[in-house]
C-alpha cells in the first residue's frame, strides 16, 4: 500500500506542479499533503471522497481541494474490468506561501485568502467554470514563461469569480491524520468498491481491520464523519445513480442488486432518503433522461 502522505517535488524556478495524467484507472490512494491542488477531470467516472464528502465525478468534474484536506477519486468496478476505458485529468498543485507572495500587499490577495479559506473544506465548481478553467489548465501544462503566468493569473481570477459552486466536506470538519491509518482507509473502500453487489458485514470489516466491531466504528467515524453504514449506503446509492444515467433500459430491480440492496423496496427507500424525496423514476426524469 502507498504512503498516504504524498510529499510534491516542486521547480525551485516555478514553485507550480501542473501534470497531466492518462492512466487506465486513478492509482493514488486516499491521502493528503500540504498543497492546495485543482483537478480537472477530462475522461473518467467514479465516486469521489472529499474529506467527510462522498460524491459521484465524471468529465468535465473540478475541484479545489485545501491542504491536508483527505481526497481520492476512485474508479467504479465496471471501470476497471472495462479494458477500454481511461481516466485522464489535469491536476495543478501549488503552495499558499507561493500566491501569498506573489499577490502581497494588492488588493487581489484579500479574495485570494478568501477562496483559500473555502477550499478547506474543497470547492467543487459548476460546468460553466470548468469550461472556463479547462484551456487555463491546458495552458499552464503546456506552456513556459509569460505565456503560463498570465494563464495562472486568469485561472485565479476566473475561481475568484465564480458564483457557482458547492462547498464539500462539512463545516467543522478535521481530518485526523495517520499515515497507518490512511493505509487502512484505503483498503476499506478498495474493499467497498470489489465488493459492491455482495452483503458487507460489520464483523467482516472489523476482522479485516483486526479491531473488535466498537473500535472499528469509532475508527472510521472519526476518520469520515460517518457512522460505517451511512457511509455504505451512500457510497451504494451513488453507484445506483451513475448506472440509472448511463443506461435508462437498466431495470431497477438490475440497479439495486448491483448496487447491493436486497430488494427493490429497500433500494427506494434509502434511494429516497439520498436524493430528496425522489425515487429513482423522478431521478431520471429531473435529469431529463
Amino acid at each position: 500500500m502507498k504512503a498516504s502522505f504524498y510529499k510534491i517535488i516542486f521547480d525551485t524556478k516555478a514553485p507550480l506542479h501542473c501534470s497531466f495524467i492518462d492512466l487506465p484507472a486513478f492509482d493514488h490512494p486516499w491521502h493528503f499533503h500540504p498543497e492546495f491542488e485543482l483537478t480537472l477531470i477530462l475522461k473518467s467516472d467514479g465516486i469521489r471522497y472529499i474529506g467527510d464528502h462522498t460524491s459521484r465525478f465524471k468529465e468535465g468534474d473540478l475541484v479545489l481541494v485545501g491542504p491536508n484536506l483527505p481526497h481520492l477519486w476512485q474508479n467504479n468496478k465496471s471501470h476497471l474490468e472495462d479494458s477500454k476505458r481511461v481516466s485522464q485529468a489535469i491536476v495543478l498543485q501549488f503552495p499558499e506561501d507561493f500566491i501569498k507572495r506573489v499577490f502581497a500587499d494588492t488588493l487581489e490577495l484579500q479574495t485570494l485568502v478568501e477562496l483559500f479559506k473555502q477550499a478547506e473544506r474543497g470547492i467543487s465548481f459548476s460546468k460553466k467554470t470548468s469550461a472556463q478553467i479547462s484551456p487555463l489548465l491546458m495552458e499552464i501544462h503546456k506552456r513556459d514563461g509569460l505565456r503560463k503566468w498570465s494563464a495562472v493569473f486568469n485561472l485565479l481570477s476566473e475561481l475568484t469569480e465564480a458564483t457557482d459552486y458547492n462547498l464539500l466536506a462539512s463545516p467543522g470538519y478535521t481530518p485526523h491524520l495517520s499515515n497507518r491509518d490512511f493505509d487502512l482507509m484505503n483498503q476499506i473502500f478498495d474493499y467497498i468498491r470489489n465488493n459492491i453487489e455482495n452483503k458487507i458485514s460489520l464483523q467482516e470489516m472489523a476482522d479485516m481491520a483486526c479491531l473488535t466491531k466498537p473500535s472499528f466504528c469509532r475508527l472510521f467515524k472519526q476518520k469520515t464523519g460517518k457512522s460505517f453504514f451511512a457511509f455504505l449506503n451512500e457510497y451504494r446509492i451513488n453507484n445506483a445513480k451513475r448506472m440509472l444515467l448511463e443506461d435508462k433500459r437498466r431495470s431497477i430491480g438490475h440497479i439495486a442488486q448491483k448496487s447491493g440492496f436486497p430488494s427493490v423496496q429497500h433500494f427506494n427507500s434509502k434511494f429516497k432518503e439520498f436524493n430528496n424525496g425522489l425515487t429513482p423514476s423522478q431521478y431520471i426524469n429531473a435529469k431529463g433522461i
